[in-house]
């Protein structure tokens, strides 16, 4: 029987409603790092307690930035990328407390791009610079060195990107021709790039979680409206099917999972949001 999923409001929220974050778990929290606030990029790090204690700040970044992606290698939590006012190269670290410290660049400057860990390396794809989407797939063990490892078939900006054992997904997104529903997938051991399948319409800035064995695709924008719609992507086959709704239309959230949940936190539409979304699979008999 097709798995259920389970999807609610967390009572608390972001002190700023905030979009285009970059989220962590550091076992007893969830971190959410930097993204755009009314006031503009920030640096700041938002502390997410799991035991339901309310949402505290943290650590702040070097520099402020958002469209990053994020990933955790060796101990330490990695901002990669992004942007302010322009697209930059760097990485950072997140600190618990203090202020983070700039450890590494990107090949290029790249912004709109997504991350995912396999075994020891984090594998850095899709996103861009100027408009144009760099479909060059990168590996690094410390975001120091960086290699190559594939180019996607179809280069995008602001594609959801989730790993599946030694595979990483990357799920419509904005192409030079306009906005697609491609399903890519990276065969890291194999250093190749394909595509495996499509979504039933174009799909951008969305976040993608793996939640039970299934990649579930949340929010994001459609023909350039937001969209509330929840969709799960068996890996195996690459079908799609529709799984529930978000309680609002939700572009550009941070994701992260802890303990077999999803969390979207912020996002926005024709605003921007400082809520926590909660996923989780519910068992069936």
């Amino acid at each position: 029987m097709a798995t259920t999923f389970s999807i609610v409001l967390d009572p608390r929220h972001l002190p700023l409603a905030t979009t285009r974050a970059v989220a962590f778990a550091n076992g007893v929290a969830i971190l959410v790092v930097g993204g755009l606030t009314g006031v503009g990029t920030t640096a700041t790090t938002e502390r997410i307690p799991l035991d339901g204690s309310p949402v505290a700040s943290g650590g702040r970044l070097l520099h402020p930035v958002h469209d990053a992606a994020g990933a955790s290698l060796g101990g330490s939590r990695l901002v990669i990328g992004g942007g302010a006012t322009t697209q930059d190269s760097w990485v950072q670290t997140v600190p618990a407390s203090g202020t983070g410290a700039l450890v590494g660049s990107l090949p290029a400057p790249r912004a709109d791009l997504g991350a995912a860990i396999v075994g020891s390396e984090a594998i850095i794809v899709g996103g861009g610079a100027g408009g144009r989407a760099d479909g060059r797939v990168l590996a690094t063990r410390d975001g120091v060195h960086f290699r190559l490892i594939a180019t996607l078939p179809i280069p995008v900006r602001y594609g959801a990107v989730v790993a599946v054992g030694d595979r990483v997904f990357v799920i419509g997104g904005a192409a030079a021709t306009g906005d697609t529903n491609a399903i890519q997938v990276v065969d890291v051991a194999g250093g190749s790039a394909r595509v495996v399948g499509h979504l039933g319409t174009t799909l951008t800035e969305a976040t993608a979680l793996l939640i039970d064995g299934a990649i579930v695709v949340a929010g994001g924008r459609s023909r350039g409206q937001a969209v509330d719609r929840v969709v799960a992507i068996d890996p195996k086959t690459a079908r799609s099917r529709l799984v529930g709704r978000l309680p609002r239309a939700l572009a550009d959230a941070a994701g992260v999972v802890v303990d077999g949940s999803g969390y979207l936190i912020g996002g926005e539409a024709n605003r921007f949001f400082g809520s926590i979304v909660v996923i989780t699979a519910v068992a069936t008999t």
